[in-house]
C-alpha cells in the first residue's frame, strides 16, 4: 500500500512540474551565466537581466535575475532554445537585445551603455513649430532604434539609448524629409527645420472592364488626402496634377454612369505615375423580336449589359415569374400563353432592365374583330354607299359627261382661232 502511495504521490509531482515548465519536458534546463559589463568593461551589478523563449506550446517562457557586484546573473533556459536577453536598469541600457541561438551551459557577455536621450523640436520653414511630425532614430549601422511623433508643441523626446550620436529623419505630409546627426546624453536637445514641397501625380483613367483596361477619355480625377483635395479633367485618359509630397492619397476616377475604384497612392518626393480605374454602372437592356406575339408562340428577347454586350445567364421575367435565364448569346425564347399585355423584365442580381411591354394576341377574337369592320365599312345601314357609280344626287355618269364636254369646247375654240 505505502509503494502504490508513493508511486502516486510522485506522479501527482511529476504532473506539476510539467504544467509548471508550459508541458515542455522535451528540453533539460541549462544554466546561462550572464556576466554584464559597461562599455569600459566593468562588471555592473544591480541590473536586471531578462531572458524569453518560445516553448513547445508556442507560448513565451521567461526567466529573471539581478546581476551581482561581480556583474554576473545565473539564468536556467531549455537546452538549444532560442534566447533573448534584454537589460532593465535605470543606468544602463542596450539599444537591441542579445539573441543566443542555441542555448547550452555557457557564459555570455553582455555589454550595456550608459543611457540618454535627445529631446527634438521640429520648426517650419516660418519658425512655427510642427505637431504630428514623423521622427526615425538610427544608429551607426543604418538600424532603426527608435521612432515616434511630434507632441502639439512640436517636440519628441527619445527612448533611453546608448550614449552616443546618431542619424534623424523627421518628416511631414507636406514637408520635405530632412535627415540630420544629433547626439543622445544627458538632457541633450537639438531643432530641425522642415520645408514645404511638391511633386507631379500622372494619372492614366482606365477602364478595367476590358482586357487589357481601357483607356477612359473624358471625366475628371479626384485626388484626397487630410492636407490637399483637388480634381482635374482628364484629357485622352490621363491628367496630371501637382500635390505636396510625402502624402498617402485616394485617388479616384469620377465620371457620369461610372463606379470608380478608387486607389491609395503613396506619393514621395518624386514625379508619380499611377493607374487608378472604373466600370460603368451595372445595367441591363431588354429587347423583344416581336411586341405583338399570337397566343401560344414564343418572342426572342436579347439582353445587353452596359457596353451593349450579349448579357448571359441573365434572369427573364414575364408579369414578376421568372421564365429562364439568357444563353451565351444573351438571348432567350419566351413564351406567350395568355392574351393581352405582358411586362418582360431582365435581371441579374439587384440589376433589372427597364419594362418592355409585350402584347399576346388571339388569333380567334383577331378575326371576329376584322369580319365585323369589313361589315361596317361595306355598309352605312341603308344601302347609300352601295358603289353602284351614281353621283350623290343620283345622276349616273353626270361627272364624265361634263368633262367630254369640256374637252370638245376647248377643241373648237381653238380651231376658230387658227382661221
Amino acid at each position: 500500500m505505502d509503494v502504490a502511495r508513493s508511486a502516486l504521490v510522485g506522479a501527482t509531482v511529476l504532473c506539476i512540474a510539467v504544467a509548471a515548465t508550459g508541458g515542455a519536458m522535451a528540453a533539460d534546463p541549462v544554466t546561462l551565466t550572464v556576466s554584464v559589463t559597461d562599455e569600459d568593461g566593468d562588471a555592473v551589478g544591480g541590473a536586471t537581466v531578462e531572458a524569453a523563449w518560445e516553448t513547445d506550446a508556442g507560448e513565451t517562457g521567461t526567466a529573471s535575475g539581478t546581476t551581482a557586484t561581480n556583474g554576473n546573473v545565473l539564468l536556467d533556459v531549455p537546452e538549444g532554445s532560442s534566447v533573448t536577453l534584454r537589460v532593465d536598469d535605470d543606468t544602463y541600457v542596450r539599444n537591441r537585445p542579445l539573441r543566443i541561438a542555441n542555448a547550452t551551459e555557457s557564459t555570455v557577455d553582455l555589454g550595456v551603455a550608459r543611457s540618454g536621450t535627445a529631446t527634438l523640436t521640429v520648426f517650419d520653414g516660418e519658425n512655427r513649430t510642427q505637431a504630428d511630425a514623423s521622427v526615425r532614430v538610427r544608429d551607426e549601422d543604418g538600424r532603426t532604434v527608435d521612432r515616434g511623433e511630434t507632441d502639439d508643441e512640436g517636440v519628441y523626446e527619445t527612448a533611453r539609448l546608448e550614449r552616443g550620436t546618431y542619424e534623424v529623419a523627421v518628416v511631414k505630409p507636406g514637408y520635405v524629409e530632412v535627415e540630420r546627426e544629433v547626439v543622445a546624453g544627458a538632457n541633450a536637445a537639438a531643432t530641425v527645420s522642415i520645408e514645404r514641397g511638391t511633386t507631379t501625380l500622372d494619372v492614366r483613367a482606365l477602364d478595367d472592364h476590358f482586357d487589357p483596361p481601357a483607356p477612359i477619355e473624358t471625366g475628371a480625377i479626384q485626388v484626397s488626402s487630410p492636407v490637399y483635395d483637388g480634381e482635374v479633367s482628364v484629357t485622352e485618359g490621363s491628367a496630371s496634377l501637382t500635390v505636396p509630397v510625402n502624402v498617402l492619397y485616394t485617388v479616384a476616377v469620377v465620371k457620369d454612369g461610372y463606379e470608380a475604384s478608387p486607389e491609395r497612392v503613396r506619393v514621395g518626393e518624386s514625379p508619380v505615375t499611377a493607374n487608378v480605374t472604373a466600370q460603368r454602372n451595372a445595367a441591363l437592356s431588354v429587347t423583344p423580336s416581336n411586341e405583338r406575339v399570337i397566343v401560344g408562340e414564343t418572342t426572342r428577347v436579347t439582353v445587353r449589359n452596359a457596353y451593349d454586350e450579349p448579357a448571359a445567364g441573365v434572369t427573364v421575367e414575364v408579369n414578376g415569374e421568372a421564365v429562364g435565364e439568357t444563353d451565351d448569346r444573351g438571348e432567350l425564347e419566351v413564351p406567350i400563353r395568355t392574351a393581352g399585355d405582358r411586362t418582360v423584365v431582365a435581371r441579374d442580381g439587384d440589376t433589372a432592365s427597364d419594362p418592355v411591354t409585350v402584347t399576346g394576341v388571339d388569333p380567334s377574337e383577331e378575326d371576329t374583330g376584322n369580319a365585323s369592320d369589313d361589315g361596317a365599312a361595306g355598309s352605312d345601314g341603308d344601302g347609300a354607299d352601295g358603289g353602284d357609280g351614281t353621283t350623290d344626287d343620283q345622276n349616273p355618269g353626270f361627272g364624265v359627261v361634263a368633262a367630254l364636254l369640256a374637252v370638245l369646247s376647248v377643241a373648237v375654240a381653238s380651231r376658230v382661232r387658227g382661221r
